[in-house]
């Protein structure tokens, strides 16, 4: 194995999450890099602000010799080590977000077709969201119980939509507003099933339908990271609109953009890319002769103090 020169030392241990230059410059590359090609712009960026000595040649060469192979979030976080998920808590906590999802396609179909009967299960689908995110507080607690933190986990992304729904409380009749941790709990059932179907019953490792899902999540899980980013960013305009129709109140602006934040705070690219890709693409829209400029001067303050406010960190 090839030693790491300083330089890719110093990029490898460096703060990516906390680094607000990056970000800033992440948000004005247009189009958006996909996950794929993102350590191509870490790297520039990098040479370019940090390490003049980085060689950012250095990875292609490698990426050219094997295929390239996309790279998701591993259901143990960010947590090289491996943990034992035997026993039946992973089991249970698995099959309840199963069950979740389940009865939330039929909630989303009553709720398409204004049916009554959505108005009974609203409270019943937040609670079990609730506590769907909290069996996987448990479940990290019981796994890793020797390297769990509670602050760690709050600021993991399952903590992060453990607080998105409280709002689900709040606004029942929107798809929208549950879509983003629907497709969570989704993504993380995928990558938890992954880690656990070695102690699954032979009967559902077996199954030719199970297999074939969970193959094609294999080559679309990408697509869902992407969805659930950009529904998140919409949802953002959704309830200010809400707001001022009165289907919402302050409190869920103030829960949303407290969520919104943490997002921006993290290191979710998909997020990252969303944000500047349709932040690009309202600007080029506003730029349009035949909009005021006005709209494009408002649209630009209003950036730059959001942002601001995205960026701030308590002292």
């Amino acid at each position: 194995m090839k030693n790491l020169t300083e330089a890719e030392q110093k990029f490898q241990n460096h703060d990516w999450v906390n680094d607000k230059k990056w970000k800033q410059y992440l948000t004005n590359l247009y189009p958006s890099p996909s996950i794929h090609h993102i350590e191509k712009y870490k790297r520039k960026y990098f040479q370019k602000n940090i390490d003049k000595n980085l060689d950012i040649n250095q990875s292609y060469s490698n990426d050219n010799v094997k295929e390239e192979k996309p790279q998701y979030p591993n259901f143990q976080g960010n947590n090289n080590k491996s943990y034992n998920y035997n026993g039946h808590v992973p089991l249970v906590t698995f099959f309840y977000s199963i069950f979740v999802l389940c009865i939330s396609l039929f909630y989303f179909i009553t709720l398409s077709l204004n049916l009554s009967l959505y108005k009974k299960m609203g409270t019943f689908i937040s609670l079990s969201y609730f506590f769907a995110f909290l069996s996987f507080l448990y479940m990290d607690y019981k796994t890793q119980k020797q390297n769990f933190s509670i602050v760690q986990f709050f600021s993991s992304e399952k903590g992060q939509y453990l607080s998105y729904s409280m709002i689900l409380f709040f606004i029942k009749d929107a798809v929208l507003i549950f879509l983003p941790i629907f497709f969570t709990l989704l993504i993380n059932s995928y990558l938890m099933y992954k880690q656990i179907k070695p102690i699954c019953p032979p009967t559902i490792q077996r199954n030719y339908y199970v297999n074939k899902v969970v193959s094609y999540f294999d080559h679309t899980i990408g697509k869902v990271y992407m969805m659930r980013a950009s529904i998140e960013i919409y949802n953002l305009v959704f309830i200010i609109i809400c707001l001022f129709l009165k289907r919402a109140t302050v409190l869920n602006l103030i829960i949303y953009l407290h969520f919104f934040k943490l997002k921006y705070s993290s290191s979710d690219s998909y997020f990252h890319a969303c944000y500047a890709k349709n932040g690009e693409i309202i600007r080029q829209c506003l730029s349009h002769p035949m909009v005021p400029k006005s709209f494009l001067n408002a649209f630009n303050k209003v950036s730059y103090y959001f942002n601001a406010y995205l960026n701030y960190r308590r002292q």
